[in-house]
């Protein structure tokens, strides 16, 4: 049975002198969970950052040396085999916290710093640090690294040639995939559990054109902008938009249709926009005289006007006429 954590980190640390010591504890935080840079070690000791960073490199490699010599190989064995479990890769608190139960079940204090200083020292392990496109993550070897970046790729493109449709949760054949996503910044899910790009706009919405278009695109119809404010607080409650303010985006934003009074839809359902005269218009135009029932079926398929409605717009003799077969058409001017 393996030793602790504590008592791992104690081993590697029994080599080194004090001054060492202390400056190992303070660049990684080990007692205080909070690390230190090399400027406030030097100022609490007196001497210059290069002085500290002196320090630092050659009490690393002294903890290095008892790597080597295979003093601390029984810990290295449980963290190389879990990587492995994922193909090699694995983001840094995951690990962290992973390994403290594989490794040592009782509550470890500043467990993060601690396995930290303990893969950084050995040399075996390889850190990646956070930037703009991933979280950091520890993995074995170069190809390990390139296998998750190719994943990454392949799936930036997928999704964007698939944008249209949002679905679930990404899901995939191997627990590989769902590593790799985890790493990477650049996948995220909205409030309706739809997987795609952070930088998407209805993955990632943060103005209210952009919650507008979410929510509409969710819903899948035409709605009022005071109904569409209130859906759009009930999934922002940070920050309440007002109805008119929504009103006021949209008219302005060529995404959206304004296809009745106050009634908004996406320019990508193919709406017909304008009044129910005006939709009417549009059918008879394009197919010819039709009855009224055919006429109402067709418009209610494509709007949400009521019947009633669209039979009042029809008897409006300024603009359509009917012939003997019963059948409407559109008054010439």
């Amino acid at each position: 049975m393996f030793n602790s954590v504590d008592k791992t980190i104690n081993t590697a640390l029994s080599v080194l002198s004090a001054r060492q010591k202390e400056v190992i504890i303070g660049r990684y935080g080990l007692q205080s969970g909070q690390p230190m840079t090399l400027v406030e070690i030097g100022n609490k000791y007196g001497v210059t950052r290069e002085r500290i960073r002196q320090i630092e490199a050659q009490a690393l490699n002294l903890v290095y040396k008892q790597f080597q010599n295979g003093a601390l190989d029984d810990f290295f064995k449980v963290v190389v085999n879990y990587l492995q479990k994922f193909n090699g890769v694995r983001k840094h608190d995951y690990l962290s916290n992973e390994i403290k139960n594989l490794y040592d079940k009782s509550l470890i204090k500043n467990n993060e710093q601690k396995f930290r200083f303990l893969l950084e020292a050995s040399k075996r392990i390889n850190f990646h640090p956070e930037n703009e496109e991933c979280h950091s993550f520890w993995y074995l070897s170069g190809n390990d690294l390139d296998k998750a970046k190719s994943f990454v790729t392949k799936l930036i493109s997928s999704l964007n040639s698939q944008r249209s449709k949002l679905s679930g949760n990404f899901s995939s054949k191997d627990s590989s995939g769902v590593n790799y996503v985890s790493i990477s910044k650049k996948f995220s899910s909205n409030v309706y559990g739809d997987f795609g790009l952070s930088e998407w706009e209805e993955i990632n919405p943060k103005v209210s054109r952009d919650w507008a278009f979410l929510v509409l695109k969710k819903e899948n119809k035409p709605i009022h902008f005071t109904k569409l404010a209130n859906l759009i607080n009930k999934h922002r409650k940070a920050k309440q938009v007002n109805p008119q303010t929504i009103h006021n985006e949209l008219i302005k934003d060529e995404r959206f249709i304004l296809v009745g009074r106050g009634t908004y839809g996406l320019k990508e359902f193919n709406i017909i926009p304008g009044t129910a005269k005006e939709v009417i218009s549009h059918f008879l135009k394009k197919h010819g005289p039709m009855p009224a029932k055919d006429l109402v079926k067709l418009a209610m398929n494509h709007r949400t006007f009521k019947e009633k409605t669209l039979l009042l717009s029809l008897r409006n003799k300024k603009y359509f006429r009917v012939s003997g077969e019963g059948k409407y058409f559109v008054k010439e001017s």
